[in-house]
């Protein structure tokens, strides 16, 4: 649990709260390190059997960083106790998992073996050192897995097509090496709010640590059975009509920040796992308060450890877009990007920042000429600086 106040974890319940309690009771790990260990190991055993009564089908896959100031945080002990936890308490070939890629290549054959893939990464940074290296498309091939079961991408040496892959990650960082991992490679297309961070802090309390009773483990594995057995070979849950005007009414005011971006991803990829993991048979207003409450203290965790301080960069490039259409009138693209320095502060700032501005009815475009130009009419909208 952090020291402070506002990043206190919200409260964790049924089995995988039960086996956080258990095992941080014997170990130095924070509980919600297990807790957000236990649902990610959860949503990847069942990502392609269980989902909500949605057009959307929202899959219970999620990609978790635990975030600690050191070693003493435990980040590495809470993905080794919640693997092979599942390991051991799935039938065989139900749980698989990776624990290091080089290449999307290397992630193809993989996922070839088994169409859903935990990828655990002890060392976040290794993972991100390996996209950076050039061709390599590992960046946007994980990228695009998070939202979508398919990817491809063809060139005159390498060929990677994938169908029907459901791939999760569990990662561990410094707090300290997240914070300067990040170019615009990464920004740009968005990866950093696809990834939901797990900050704590972990204290001395057992020189020695004893081990966990046999009978407590196979109580854990019987809770687990219970979860895979209700879920059976497909569940589809609806949502009770007071549970969805309760998370209507938390989407329909989610602040628009970048800072927010996929956290309603988020809320409804947890629905479906808070609900199996206390067995219930519907998404009822008990859980869319614990998912909405997770999702607002994500929110808080990203302003935060946020690398990138992407909503003042963003408010900074919407006004210098203002002052620039202000001072030469119409541009087209091209001229907006040059006149703006757009590529210093790197093109997906500005992208969302001209978004932010034509959502406000601040600028317009001209089809005709293919020109932005600033409206004389006032915005009825915000403007991000003004929004928080």
């Amino acid at each position: 649990m952090s020291h402070n106040n506002t990043l206190d974890f919200p409260l964790m319940k049924g089995a995988a709260g039960e086996f956080a309690g258990l095992y941080s009771s014997y170990l130095e790990v924070p509980g919600h390190f297990l807790y957000m260990g236990y649902l990610t190991c959860l949503g990847t055993c069942v990502a392609d059997r269980l989902t909500l009564v949605s057009e959307i089908a929202p899959q219970p896959r999620l990609y978790i960083v635990l975030l600690g100031e050191s070693a003493d945080d435990r980040k590495s002990t809470a993905l080794v106790k919640c693997t092979d936890f599942f390991r051991e308490a799935v039938a065989e070939g139900g749980f698989q998992v990776c624990h290091g890629i080089g290449s999307a290549e290397g992630l193809q054959k993989r996922l070839e073996q088994s169409g859903c893939l935990l990828l655990c990464l002890d060392e976040f940074r290794q993972f991100v050192s390996k996209c950076r290296i050039e061709n390599s498309v590992l960046l946007p091939c994980v990228n695009t897995l998070f939202e979508s079961n398919r990817y491809e991408s063809r060139t005159k040496k390498t060929a990677i097509h994938l169908e029907n892959a459901h791939l999760s990650l569990l990662a561990a960082s410094t707090i300290e090496t997240y914070e300067r991992t990040w170019t615009s490679s990464f920004t740009d297309i968005g990866f950093n709010n696809r990834l939901f961070l797990v900050p704590g802090s972990g204290e001395r309390r057992y020189s020695f640590p004893a081990k966990v009773p046999d009978s407590e483990r196979y109580h854990q594995k019987q809770r687990l059975g219970e979860i895979l057995q209700h879920i059976e070979s497909g569940l589809e849950l609806d949502i009770t009509p007071e549970a969805r005007e309760v998370y209507h009414q938390w989407y329909m005011g989610l602040e628009r920040s970048i800072h927010a971006k996929r956290l309603d991803t988020y809320a409804l990829r947890l629905m479906s796992l808070l609900a199996v993991n206390e067995l219930k048979s519907e998404i009822d207003v008990e859980v869319v308060h614990m998912v909405t409450g997770l999702a607002d203290w994500q929110l808080r965790v990203r302003k935060i450890h946020d690398p990138i301080d992407a909503d003042n960069r963003v408010a900074t490039m919407e006004e210098k877009i203002r002052r620039v259409l202000s001072a030469r009138g119409s541009l087209s693209e091209r001229d907006l990007v040059k006149f703006t320095n757009a590529h210093r502060e790197g093109l997906w700032c500005f992208r969302m920042a001209r978004r932010n501005l034509r959502s406000a009815n601040e600028i317009g475009f001209n089809r005709s000429d293919k020109k932005y130009f600033l409206t004389e009419v006032p915005s009825k909208v915000p403007s991000r600086q003004n929004r928080g």
